[in-house]
């Protein structure tokens, strides 16, 4: 079992940092921000994790300047690859989305323009001018402001030549791995004009950027969200549920606590887009300028990181009933391979998102899944967590809303000849019955790998949770006698979870948080650190746990509550966080780890309340192997050789 719970682990995603580069006083929040482009389109700059450097460039239709620079700007995005991400921002309120669209459409801009309907670019850049440039790391941090070059020397004064490209130089600069020769310079254009009219929010000018770049992924027609918020008439019906549902935070889904650690891609909207949303609600939700509104956001209808190089589909459809409690059910794909692969990226495509909670999806070379699907006369066959095997690997994890991501060059995952794909998906039944076939697709690395993912999983036994407790607390540690580059980390608990918190205590005493969720079964999450983070050896990793057992749990299955211990099923309890590394390229220290993560494990066995509790599972029939504690301890060990 600990084998399989070190393979928990889903995707990867790193945003690269600018080795060399000193950290400037300014910071922009761009990892925190999503926008729409004036074609409607949803920016996150957190999506591109080959990223490099960002470029914001505050521009003005109105400005002649600005204009004059278009050629420009085309000629840098040209001129740089994708990890150079160029954006050009509008912030002035008084101008209309449509007029800008036209706007962009003559000039022919071939980079983004982001309309900053909510002002927190601006906010954050406090530009002078426009057109005045930003170079930002991929953490936001500023690394150069200013003007783009020394076409002009004034308004209406323009150069014979230019003679010094300041933006082209940062930009070299940050990609090269150290800080521009001439970190600010001033700009020179028109003056940045931030009318501060008041005026009531409006669904056009702020709500639907809002509402489209944060919620339509899911609430859209055919997607897992119970409505759809693509339209003027689907928000104004629900504004003050939604304005509740966001102030409450419990919507966009996010668990992870703010101030803790540094997340990609967090779906936790700003205090800012939480304040228009309110104020919209109690203004009784207007409309606005239909010149102001974006176009309905475009979807891709085929697999949005390209023609994958394998594409596995389930055997038959599952039929998911009207009415019953959530299902877990396994379905295993063979995969036809020639030989060993490496994978870049991977991708999962629910075949009907209306009941499709969550994917994860093992591998299994030993096939006992394959057998486990055989014999059950039903496609696939019900199973929760691991399934009744033991992985031999992992492709990933699906929730809505995720994205998917290329790994990094030179990182990859193993996937080895004949193993098949165990995929595990929960559903929903969304009242009526409904019929699914999903997909996978896989994409293979095209260059050389130098390091895999591997996982290390941080798992407490002791689980003795007492009949009507509110809030008992678990606790368990982990010393690792290797370094790890921790990518990522997946909390897991049952339904009478409440709390859980991850902190790493450094051998010189100092500590780092690295999650703390306020845990919901319904919304499992693996939470993609910005940066890596680096743990020496001899780091503590501490686990706590909360759990609510109290018949004022309204998740609590047993009315009155009784007595919980460790097991795999829904109705037992598990505390469990799963760290995916990077994999160390020296053997000795990979066994080094093995045996530690065993011995950890071995300890907790040795306890005999801690064993009692496992052989009460054991003797309820739970369990990946057979009913005897022999086969379960063989289960959970960690090979050492």
């Amino acid at each position: 079992m600990l084998r399989c719970l070190l393979k928990l682990l889903p995707r990867l995603l790193i945003l690269g940092m600018v080795p060399g580069l000193a950290r400037a006083a300014e910071r922009v929040p761009i990892r925190d921000l999503a926008f729409l482009d004036v074609q409607g389109q949803v920016i996150h700059p957190a999506d591109n994790n080959t990223a490099r450097a960002v470029v914001l460039v505050f521009l003005s239709p109105e400005c002649p300047i600005c204009n004059q620079y278009t050629p420009e700007l085309n000629h840098l995005r040209e001129a740089y690859p994708p990890a150079v991400e160029i954006y050009g921002v509008v912030a002035d309120p008084s101008l209309r989305r449509a007029a800008i669209a036209r706007h962009a459409a003559e000039y022919k801009l071939s980079f983004p323009l982001v309309v900053d309907t909510t002002g927190e670019l601006a906010a954050a850049c406090r530009p002078t001018h426009v057109p005045e440039a930003f170079v930002l790391t991929p953490r936001g941090e500023m690394a150069y402001r200013g003007r783009i070059d020394d076409q002009y020397a004034a308004p209406g004064r323009r150069n014979a030549q230019v003679s010094h490209r300041e933006l082209a130089d940062a930009i070299d600069a940050v990609l090269a791995g150290r800080a521009p020769a001439v970190a600010q310079t001033d700009p020179i254009g028109c003056r940045f004009e931030s009318a501060r009219v008041e005026r009531p929010v409006t669904y056009a000018r702020e709500i639907a950027p809002i509402l489209h770049a944060r919620c339509a992924q899911c609430h859209r027609p055919g997607e897992v969200a119970p409505f759809s918020l693509l339209t003027y008439q689907d928000a104004a019906k629900r504004a003050e549920f939604i304005s509740q549902l966001t102030q409450e935070r419990r919507m966009p889904p996010w668990l992870a606590r703010p101030g803790q650690v540094e997340f990609l891609h967090a779906r936790r909207l700003t205090d800012r887009e939480l304040e228009l949303l309110e104020a919209w609600a109690k203004a009784g939700a207007p409309e606005g300028d239909a010149e102001d509104a974006p176009p309905v956001p475009e979807f891709s209808t085929g697999w949005p990181l390209g023609e994958p190089d394998l594409v596995l589909t389930m055997p038959e459809p599952f039929e998911v009933p009207a009415e019953a409690a959530d299902i877990f059910r396994f379905f295993v794909i063979p995969i036809d391979l020639p030989e060993d692969k490496v994978v870049a990226a991977v991708d999962f495509r629910p075949g009907n998102p209306k009941v499709v909670h969550h994917a994860i999806l093992y591998l299994d070379a030993s096939g006992v899944a394959r057998q486990l699907d055989a014999n059950d006369p039903q496609p696939g066959y019900e199973g929760f967590l691991t399934g009744g095997f033991r992985p031999s690997g992992s492709l990933g994890f699906w929730a809505p809303g995720y994205s998917p991501r290329f790994l990094p060059p030179g990182v990859g995952q193993r996937l080895s000849q004949g193993s098949d794909l165990a995929m595990q998906l929960h559903y929903h039944p969304s009242g009526k019955a409904e019929t699914d076939q999903s997909q996978v697709a896989i994409y293979f690395a095209k260059q050389p790998v130098e390091r895999y993912l591997s996982g290390v999983a941080i798992v407490d036994f002791d689980v003795n949770i007492p009949p009507g407790e509110a809030r008992h607390k678990m606790e368990h540690s982990f010393t690792t006698p290797v370094p790890l580059e921790v990518l990522d980390v997946t909390p897991h608990m049952h339904v009478l979870g409440t709390e859980m918190r991850l902190t790493a205590t450094l051998p010189d005493g100092q500590t780092q948080p690295l999650v703390w969720v306020d845990w919901n079964f319904n919304w499992q999450e693996q939470y993609t650190y910005a940066e890596p983070v680096h743990l020496p050896a001899g780091t503590r990793l501490d686990l706590e746990a909360w759990f609510d057992n109290s018949s004022g749990n309204p998740y609590n299955p047993n009315q009155p509550p009784q007595r919980i211990v460790f097991g795999e099923e829904t109705n037992d309890e598990m505390s469990i966080c799963a760290l995916r590394v990077l994999e160390s390229t020296d053997p000795a220290e990979k066994k080094l780890l093995r045996q530690a993560l065993s011995r950890n494990m071995q300890q907790q066995l040795n306890d005999p309340r801690v064993m009692l509790n496992v052989m009460q599972f054991i003797s309820r029939g739970g369990g990946s192997e057979k009913k005897d504690p022999a086969s379960l301890l063989k289960a959970l060990r960690v090979d050492e050789e």
